[in-house]
């Protein structure tokens, strides 16, 4: 159904009876007070950039050509992008229905796209696709036909439209249903089209450093599939998001205006986009947490890149072991493959990689972690007394008076005393 004769059948619907009344909902800054409706699915179509499948929509769309959610077989990618997103939660939302009708209503646009219940819809579509089945089992189907949602004002713009999903979608009692990649994709878009941090801290129920933070990562994550020619596959981020957290962290520390005094040489740029390079590396490998960590965290006694000797020696080594590896890139893989799944190419491209290239990672990380705690122990003394000395110096002299303190300044002096008597 194209998109006028939608508005048509919509608009004749909200002449008949509502089903619910006095729905309040704050839309465009203003609280307003509408009815919902008993609506045909034919007449509506999903928003295809739900924040529940954004990064699948974005994927597909990247990889092959434009979803039209008005046309049939699109709207059945987008269905099946909506069921997999959280099939087990869908499976148990599905009986629902089916037992006690549709719970919550849905919020559409006054032309049929669906704002909010995108999932819902799908699984009404579903159920009465298979109503036979249903009936089967002894089950009244024929309520799945329709939907029950508010239908807001005619005059309904894009950027009121995404703040109203993105209210709904990714507020705080949903959004831990959702994939952890589709937060960040929703600030992202949310940004593009003008709104400020502040206004969507406040449509997700974040604080504005949170969503500052959430961008920066964002674009870490951009950066990532640019350095694997995956650009705009979001689904390649999947299982990624906590050592991304981590390495965004450690590069802000790292690029900070007085550097890290963590580290023990004078790095610069093409230091820091090499450790950036090697840490995109593991995270394609699926390495994560403290095995991670030791690459690139801001400490001394366990961070590969805080010590120059140790960071060089491994860089060295797993340049040498990146550059042995030869695979097709995603253009020539998708060209000698033209009717295989482009996910799964890709996927398996990543795979091939990971098991031909993780034992030497492994063992380049195991050795220079062992160097690094090698170096550690051997200048351990040199590292407590240069802080021992720093605290003394720290001391104001015209406070010192009491009996005690002489004490201790005596016990100070036997182990100096000692030390030295050591050492020589």
């Amino acid at each position: 159904m194209e998109t006028e004769l939608r508005k048509k059948r919509l608009k004749e619907i909200q002449q008949k009876k509502p089903v619910m009344t006095g729905v309040k909902i704050n839309y465009d800054g203003q609280n307003q007070v509408l009815n919902a409706y008993k609506i045909p699915l034919e007449y509506l179509i999903y928003n295809k950039y739900n924040g529940r499948i954004g990064s699948a929509v974005k994927s597909f769309e990247r990889q092959y050509r434009e979803l039209n959610p008005e046309l049939e077989e699109d709207k059945n990618i987008i269905e099946t992008f909506l069921w997999e997103s959280q099939i087990k939660r869908n499976e148990k939302t599905e009986k629902n229905i089916v037992e006690l009708g549709q719970q919550q209503y849905g919020i559409v646009t006054s032309d049929g796209i669906i704002i909010d219940g995108n999932r819902r819809a799908s699984l009404l579509n579903r159920i009465y696709k298979n109503r036979d089945f249903w009936r089967k089992k002894n089950h009244d189907v024929d309520h799945s036909k329709y939907f029950i949602a508010v239908i807001l004002p005619e005059d309904a713009d894009k950027k009121a439209v995404m703040k109203l999903e993105t209210t709904y979608q990714l507020g705080a009692d949903e959004k831990l249903d959702y994939n952890p990649i589709e937060k960040y994709l929703k600030c992202k878009d949310l940004k593009e089209v003008g709104f400020s941090l502040n206004d969507i801290a406040n449509m997700m129920s974040e604080n504005p450093k949170d969503i500052k933070k959430i961008l920066e990562i964002m674009e870490l994550m951009d950066d990532y599939l640019d350095y694997l020619d995956y650009s705009g596959i979001y689904t390649r981020l999947e299982k990624r998001e906590g050592p991304m957290v981590d390495l965004h962290s450690y590069l802000k520390q790292y690029n900070s205006p007085n550097g890290c005094t963590k580290v023990n040489w004078d790095y610069d740029e093409v230091d820091i986009a090499d450790l950036k390079s090697v840490c995109f590396d593991y995270i394609r490998a699926q390495y994560e947490g403290k095995e991670f960590r030791a690459i690139a965290k801001p400490s001394k006694k366990e961070g590969i890149f805080c010590n120059e000797k140790v960071w060089n020696n491994f860089l060295d080594k797993h340049t040498k072991t990146v550059d042995k590896i030869n695979e097709p890139n995603p253009t020539e893989l998708f060209k000698d493959n033209p009717d295989a799944s482009r996910s799964k190419l890709l996927s398996t491209r990543d795979s091939d990689w990971s098991k031909k290239i993780k034992l030497n990672l492994e063992e380049n990380l195991k050795k220079s972690q062992s160097n690094l705690e090698d170096y550690v122990q051997a200048n351990e003394p040199l590292e407590l007394l240069n802080k021992a000395l720093g605290t003394l110096q720290s001391i104001n002299i015209e406070s010192l008076s009491k009996n005690e303190e002489l004490v201790t300044i005596e016990e100070l002096i036997n182990v100096v005393n000692v030390l030295k008597s050591k050492l020589k």
